[in-house]
């Protein structure tokens, strides 16, 4: 059965295209730092990425842990999460738990790599202006006297910074929506083993050694590029 939620994706779209107003990244990273919103939906379109949130209002308070926080912050900044837990002297699991809990708090049960651009992208608009886009757009959508906020960014992977092949290219895309290798394999009906090669090469032109990596390199260059 689909959530109520995924069945707002079109009007949530069009509201976007029809009403949307400038929205400063780095003030949505702040906004969901403090708890004030709650994801219930992400996806993305062939051109942004969306989500549906509500205020935190209507549910006992559930405050990030700030250290927890810094330490999922300093992951999206590009920080390994190897170097975050011998920096805060923690172990791995600790460190990859604890992100897990600011997500979940976030409402991102679920949906932490559909998200994970988004989330990447505001905290990198706060802490790293001269490498990612400052603004994406913000709208409403009311359905059965329930208020949603629809925010929305271009998707960094719209231009590459160095030639790819159309198949490195769109193993890539499908990566930086949230897909995985094996839903990755689904859709383009071949091995798992055909997609990791295709990826494995895609990093080594984009000069990355993985998916955190690469949407970094990416989002930089969409900052560059003025998207």
């Amino acid at each position: 059965m689909i959530s109520k939620p995924q069945k707002l994706r079109p009007l949530a779209i069009r509201q976007d295209v029809e009403a949307s107003r400038p929205l400063p990244l780095g003030r949505f990273w702040q906004e969901l730092c403090r708890g004030m919103w709650l994801f219930c939906d992400t996806f993305s379109t062939e051109e942004r990425c969306y989500a549906l949130l509500r205020p935190a209002t209507d549910r006992p308070a559930l405050p990030l842990n700030p250290r927890q926080l810094q330490r999922m912050e300093s992951v999206l900044l590009g920080t390994p999460p190897k170097v975050v837990a011998m920096e805060s002297g923690r172990s791995l699991s600790s460190v990859t738990m604890g992100m897990q809990e600011c997500l979940r708090r976030m409402g991102l049960n679920n949906r932490s790599a559909q998200a994970s651009v988004l989330l990447t992208m505001a905290a990198r608009a706060l802490h790293r202006p001269e490498a990612a886009p400052q603004l994406g757009r913000e709208s409403e959508v009311q359905v059965d006297g329930v208020a949603y906020r629809v925010v929305s960014a271009l998707r960094p992977d719209l231009q590459f910074p160095v030639p790819l092949s159309l198949a490195e290219a769109a193993v890539v895309r499908s990566l930086v929506a949230g897909d995985s290798y094996a839903e990755i394999s689904g859709q383009r009906a071949t091995s798992p083993r055909t997609v990791a090669n295709q990826l494995a090469t895609a990093f080594r032109k984009l000069g990355v050694s993985g998916r955190r990596a690469a949407l970094a390199r990416l989002i930089q260059h969409s900052a560059q590029q003025g998207f």
